[in-house]
């Protein structure tokens, strides 16, 4: 992923690690005394190292600007990789500055509380890390049964406890205090962060879109289809290819957010529908709510409608593996009068969801063409059969088998910016 960052990722990229620190590297390098100069550098990490664990906790509030532009995995990524940043940075700044008392005490504690945090959430919480680690899925598989998603959820906000240790820290430091352009900004950065993250709380416990389970439906083994009718239905814009958060406010286990890809157009009747795997402690419990049920809905997020605004084409070609083809079914009703190819695959013919409801839109849709199989596509064969039309490749399913075309699409000479693959990775 590091090697072909996309164009608008780069420049997000360039923005929090550059940019958004520079006035406070500027304001210290003005007027940090003298006395100090041997460790200018360290204490500059350590700034440093701050306002990124910031920035780390502000795109934890899934900033749906933000989204739209280079998707919510690649937001994940960035702030999963800005904390290991920000952790190292954090290293030079403690073994580069001696401190004492209360404002030693409150620097270890925070760092080690980081480190603890970044470990736990490399293994429980960073799909883009486990989904290309056999060892990291087993060791993840083994310790879910303790570190179900909720409580991963709450140990990831002790990441709120470590920062107000930094910012207690840095408060004790009188050389610090002193240096007023430094400190105002160093509290306005926080004082704005932890504004919009409170705002972000208040708005998932108060403001989220009420919803009624009304439906289930068994798929297959392990493989349930959940209806949802919203309270008030006009309050959720739900793009082609979007996956929405849900959960029970009212049920243990089920109490954090979750996503789950939208199955149907949602329309003006406020009916909304996930198909979704038992794949983790959260999915498996899901699967077994009573009809009836409470729900909260927070959404809808994905980037498979804005890539086709964005990108003439003439032709769509969709690549899905097991449930990746959930999103496509949306993408294939949205777009009627576009020609479109499906390539979906599975492990078993059991896997192929939803494959009796493709039969009959590929009836009702004349250019819509079916290549469904069970077992992996020649990827190699396929790719080079394509035509040189005006193309965009969506892609939805299994790391592996996204990487996989990604590279032969890249191989057969096909622009990165006409490949989009929204990697469900969390």
């Amino acid at each position: 992923m590091l090697k072909r960052i996309p164009y608008v990722q780069g420049i997000v990229w360039l923005m929090i690690l550059f940019v958004v620190p520079l006035p406070l590297i500027q304001a210290l390098a003005l007027e940090l005394p003298a006395a100090y100069a041997s460790e200018a550098l360290a204490i500059q990490w350590g700034s440093i190292a701050y306002v990124w664990f910031l920035a780390a906790i502000y795109l934890s509030t899934r900033p749906k600007w933000l989204d739209r532009m280079i998707g919510l995995p690649s937001v994940y990524f960035i702030h999963g990789v800005l904390s290991l940043f920000a952790i190292g940075l954090a290293y030079l700044h403690k073994a580069g500055t001696q401190s004492f008392g209360l404002i030693k005490q409150t620097g270890d504690w925070a760092f080690d509380l980081f480190v603890g945090l970044v470990l736990y959430s490399l293994v429980f919480m960073a799909g883009w890390l486990t989904n290309r680690s056999r060892r990291l899925r087993q060791i993840k598989r083994l310790l879910e049964r303790v570190f179900h998603h909720e409580l991963s959820v709450w140990l990831h906000r002790l990441n709120l406890v470590a920062v107000l240790l930094v910012f207690i820290h840095v408060q004790l430091i009188s050389y610090v205090t002193a240096i007023t352009a430094y400190i105002w900004l160093f509290n306005g950065y926080t004082a704005v962060v932890m504004g919009l993250y409170l705002w972000q709380k208040y708005r998932q416990v108060w403001r989220l879109l009420r919803a009624q389970l009304v439906a289930t439906r068994q798929l297959t083994t392990n493989f349930v289809e959940l209806t949802f009718q919203l309270q008030h239905p006009r309050q959720l814009k739900v793009a082609a290819g979007d996956y929405v958060f849900l959960k029970f406010p009212k049920i243990s286990g089920l109490r954090e957010l979750h996503p789950f890809s939208v199955v149907n157009a949602v329309d003006d009747d406020g009916v909304v529908v996930l198909a979704i795997r038992g794949d983790g402690d959260f999915t498996r419990q899901v699967q077994t709510v009573a009809v009836g049920s409470q729900a909260r809905l927070m959404g809808s997020y994905g980037r498979f409608t804005t890539l086709l605004q964005e990108r003439p084409h003439d032709r769509l070609v969709l690549i899905g593996g097991g449930s990746g083809v959930v999103p496509l079914l949306a993408v294939i009703a949205a777009n009627p009068t576009v020609n479109i190819d499906l390539y979906y695959t599975a492990h078993t013919e059991a896997q192929l969801i939803y494959a009796r409801e493709l039969q009959q839109r590929a009836t009702a849709h004349p250019k819509l063409t079916l290549h469904v199989q069970t077992g992996r596509f020649d990827i190699q064969q396929t790719v080079a059969e394509f035509a040189p039309l005006a193309t965009v490749y969506l892609i939805s399913g299994p790391a592996a088998m996204g990487r996989a075309w990604q590279r032969a699409l890249a191989q057969q000479g096909v622009a990165a910016k006409d490949v989009y693959y929204e990697e469900f990775n969390w």
